[in-house]
């Protein structure tokens, strides 16, 4: 696949794209972290089939405050790299992954794991 144009994603997300990049903390170790556990999923499920992973920013925070203590760890941060990360891997929307929002404004992110957006995420890191 071809270079990342930093031009076809939206400004904020694109600087997350470059913070991921940077391995910056801790945008970065949201990442592994979603990364760490989309694999658990997908090879408790078997290899051949497709898992949809949901993502919880909420429940993710939580998660990450218990490894990671930083003043960026917020919501909003997390779903901006969640995006940023599933823009710069070049998975296609509706197609690779998707966003459900609660009756409360909540979002919630989904993505289709199977080899291919494994790989792509993976390239991407």
């Amino acid at each position: 696949m071809s270079e990342i144009k930093l031009y076809d994603i939206p400004v904020p997300l694109a600087n997350y794209v470059r913070l991921i990049k940077n391995r910056r903390s801790p945008y970065y170790d949201i990442i592994k972290h979603v990364l760490k556990d989309l694999e658990i999923h997908y090879e408790r499920a078997g290899e051949t089939s497709e898992v949809v992973y949901t993502i919880n920013p909420r429940v993710l925070q939580e998660e990450i405050e218990k490894i990671i203590k930083n003043e960026k760890l917020t919501t909003v941060n997390i779903c901006r790299t969640i995006l940023a990360f599933f823009y710069g891997s070049q998975l296609r929307k509706n197609k690779d992954f998707y966003i459900t929002t609660t009756s409360g404004g909540r979002r919630n992110y989904h993505i289709r794991v199977n080899d291919r957006t494994l790989s792509l995420m993976y390239r991407f890191i």
